[in-house]
């Protein structure tokens, strides 16, 4: 918790129910709000717009199902969190109160310290989605600022000539593609423009021309294309916790998209970048195992660009930084160590701004992120107090099992473990 104030909503249809956790809930980093029926809550949602709202479920003219409901279904009050305090303690009751959208139950007679612990939880997670959705929305304005500035740069070096044959109607229709992805308000449209402009930029910064950034582009929207008929979710999980059938058709969402291009003759190669794009340089990847150089150069951008964006939505600071110590340790393994330099001055437009050469922080990352040659920035210890690793040690593949195993051996999937950022050229 920080020193900031929060705005709680207690509605509760009985008097000595609201002074009760009232004074659970006394103290400097809360302002408490009290409503006696549903009508009133739902006015006063809208005019404080509360940071939680803690309902009774059993209150006449509206119950607290038809008061979350209506929380719920209005886009001023839908994100701000629910906590039902009821005597109700039924199995089915608390499936309603979720199904209404309530994140969290309490049960009377009330306990002020389970009271207390509850709160700070949810207070604490809306927080965190709080930062994440307005990192999103920056992200997304710096991302047209950045289409702006690439467009201009790629329309530069398209000559007379390339003009004439067309190009120009062509570059037009990768900005009219990269207009649909802005449209879709969802994370899978914030990470294909991401991934577009981080390969495009770097594709420029490289002198490939005009038609090459264009095609480059357009792979980077498109590079994930295969998994919107159905498997998008799957895609954000780590392979190692797919399922058979899951991996399989993650490992087919390659090809998937690049049928959409194998009826176009002139975009054929942008169909072998996004086919290409999960292969490694070591030849680790999929779907070939294709190797080095034998990889399409596009495609090992789009590789780069989609890695750099992963990494970056990983962690809740540092994103510019982190991503591109990431990726300069998997240089040579999953990523073309040739290459990772053309995407420094542009992940940092995008992710984090004004952050100069040799400064350092630190970055919590989680266990299953963790890679060999990242340096502690704090000491680490178990639940017992016991001091696993110290502050300084560079991570080893022994370092990160030892981590992993007291992570799960804790059954926590809170928190993760701090490591060193240096802003490198």
């Amino acid at each position: 918790m920080t020193n900031e104030t929060y705005k709680i909503l207690i509605v509760d249809d009985e008097e000595p129910n609201r002074k009760l956790l009232s004074r659970c809930l006394t103290c400097d980093q809360y302002t408490l709000y009290s409503a006696e029926n549903g009508i009133k809550a739902l006015e006063l949602a809208k005019t404080i717009s509360p940071d939680l709202v803690l309902l009774d479920v059993s209150m006449p003219m509206m119950d607290g199902y038809e008061v979350c409901r209506a929380l719920k279904a209005d886009e001023a009050t839908k994100k701000i969190p629910v906590i039902f305090v009821t005597a109700m303690q039924k199995i089915a009751d608390e499936a309603e109160g979720f199904e209404a959208g309530a994140v969290d139950y309490i049960t009377k007679p009330i306990n002020a310290t389970v009271v207390q612990a509850r709160v700070r939880a949810h207070l604490s997670l809306k927080g965190a989605q709080d930062a994440a959705d307005d990192w999103n929305s920056n992200l997304k304005k710096r991302l047209l600022q950045s289409v702006a500035t690439i467009r201009e740069k790629t329309q530069a070096l398209v000559s007379a000539e390339e003009r004439a044959s067309g190009l120009h109607g062509y570059l037009l229709a990768v900005e009219l593609m990269s207009g649909a992805f802005e449209m879709m308000e969802n994370l899978h449209g914030v990470h294909a423009r991401a991934v577009s402009e981080l390969a495009g930029d770097a594709a420029r910064k490289m002198n490939l021309g005009a038609e090459a950034v264009a095609k480059i582009r357009l792979a980077g929207l498109m590079h994930d294309v295969g998994t919107l008929g159905g498997i998008r979710g799957v895609s954000v999980k780590p392979e190692t916790d797919m399922s058979a059938n899951e991996l399989g058709k993650f490992h087919n969402h390659t090809a998937l998209g690049q049928e959409l291009f194998k009826s176009f003759e002139e975009l054929h190669d942008v169909g072998e970048m996004v086919m290409f794009h999960h292969e490694a340089f070591d030849g680790s990847g999929f779907p070939d195992g294709l190797k080095g150089d034998g990889i399409p150069l596009g495609a090992r951008l789009v590789a780069i660009a989609d890695f750099i964006e992963k990494a970056a939505s990983s962690v809740s600071g540092e994103h510019a930084e982190y991503a591109l110590m990431k990726a300069r340790l998997h240089a040579g393994t999953l990523l073309d160590p040739s290459l990772i330099s053309f995407f420094s001055s542009i992940t940092r437009i995008l992710y984090f701004e004004g952050k100069k050469s040799g400064t350092t922080g630190e970055v919590e990352v989680p266990p299953n992120e963790l890679i060999s040659g990242m340096q502690l920035s704090r000491d680490l210890s178990n639940e017992a107090g016991v001091l696993l690793l110290q502050k300084g040690d560079t991570l080893d593949a022994a370092g990160i099992l030892l981590i992993r195993r007291t992570s799960r051996m804790s059954g926590s999937s809170e928190g993760g473990v701090w490591v060193m950022i240096t802003c490198a050229e």
